[in-house]
């Protein structure tokens, strides 16, 4: 295969070379550290080549047995606990990313004959391509995505006093314990249809986040937040040194030993990095509705997200605490570039990266029975909001 040059008959070249391109890509991605083909992924990656618009990717849990031990003589045959099996499933749609490869004339007449070349035009659409994939996986890991409610989530009023060292500890403390938000308790689970929302419905009891291991062996829950939250953390002197000095000689990597982007320090288990915020115009809340300048994280102001036509300045982050098996993206179709010239004797033409994929948090369905008291079942699996008020 020429340097420039893709075979249009040639459907296991074009691909393999598309591949190329999205492999030199990835390193671009936020999520590319956190991203596996198992459940102790934060994200969880399934690929089933046989699927195509409209089939279906199903995702695998096994759960820890619970039960009571047999004492003594008594009989224990008949009294085995049955093993417990969850699930979920995804349906893959086929998205397409289009590039304009223009007129080959102007791109002598400019001096850049590369803008012209299907190579220029797949480095740029696995660019695209990977800010597309990570914004899918904020927008559904912060609820934009299906206008559906966080199970659970945490409000912090900091618009009048800067996030401490004990807020992160309070955080940290309901993942472990499970607590509900309370009058008594102001740090614990609680539903809001949006970040807005205060925190006065209760949420119900759960398990807490499965952690994430890392490459070195240890178990964390990643903390990941906006540039405004980031602000205020770092803004506070008693943070910066209890926090941000830590990240000075941590070696945060993860799946594939890739480096955590944005490591901005450690609470206990709770690690926490900054990502960038959302920039773009959004028409619908779908993955075809964006498009997307910088993947990240959305702000909202009261009454609409980032990218959304009405916004206008951010009263509010919404920051995620995710664990294990937080998320899925599931692909069909191994992905492919697809090329085709003007029908005005090929002056012009245009180059498509297509791929089928989509992407949920996890939400389990029980195939036997959930846990009694640590429901993982029915409920966000492995995200809870940490709404701030700014």
């Amino acid at each position: 295969m020429a340097t420039n040059v893709v075979s249009a008959s040639s459907e296991l070249v074009r691909k393999r070379w598309m591949r190329e391109g999205l492999v030199q890509a990835a390193s671009k991605s936020f999520f590319a550290p956190y991203t596996g083909n198992t459940k102790d992924s934060i994200v969880f990656q399934t690929n089933n080549e046989s699927a195509a618009e409209g089939h279906t990717v199903v995702f695998d849990f096994d759960g820890n047995l619970s039960g009571k031990a047999i004492k003594g003589k008594d009989t224990a045959y008949g009294k085995g606990e049955q093993k417990k099996k969850f699930s979920n499933t995804l349906t893959v749609d086929r998205y397409r990313l289009v590039a304009d490869n223009g007129d080959k004339f102007d791109a002598v007449n400019v001096g850049d004959l590369s803008t012209a070349q299907h190579v220029d035009s797949r480095n740029k659409l696995s660019d695209l391509f990977i800010r597309f994939k990570d914004q899918a996986l904020f927008d559904a890991a912060q609820g934009f995505k299906d206008g559906t409610v966080l199970t659970h989530r945490i409000f912090t009023d900091a618009s009048s006093t800067k996030l401490s060292y004990s807020d992160l500890v309070n955080v940290e403390a309901t993942l472990r314990t499970g607590s509900i938000y309370s009058a008594s308790n102001t740090f614990g689970y609680s539903i809001a249809t949006n970040p807005s929302t205060g925190t006065t419905t209760a949420s119900t009891a759960r398990a807490p986040l499965s952690p994430f291991r890392m490459a070195d062996g240890r178990s964390i829950w990643l903390l990941v937040v906006d540039p405004f939250t980031a602000a205020n953390l770092k803004s506070n002197s008693t943070v910066n040194s209890g926090v941000m000095a830590l990240a000075q000689h941590a070696d945060m990597r993860g799946n594939g030993n890739r480096v955590f982007k944005g490591l901005i320090g450690q609470v206990g288990q709770l690690v926490i990095v900054e990502a960038e915020a959302f920039f773009g115009s959004t028409s619908s809340t779908g993955l075809d509705g964006s498009e997307i300048e910088i993947a990240g994280m959305r702000q909202w102001d009261g009454t609409y997200w980032t990218g959304q036509d009405g916004y206008s300045a951010a009263t509010h982050s919404r920051n995620l605490i995710l664990g294990a098996g937080a998320l899925q993206i599931g692909f069909g179709k191994q992905p492919d570039y697809k090329y085709q010239e003007s029908q005005d004797f090929g002056i012009k033409s245009e180059s498509a990266l297509e791929v089928w994929m989509e992407t949920q948090r996890t939400i389990l369905t029980a195939e036997q029975s959930d846990y009694s008291q640590a429901k993982i079942a029915s409920l966000d699996f492995g995200v809870v909001a940490w709404d701030i008020a700014l």
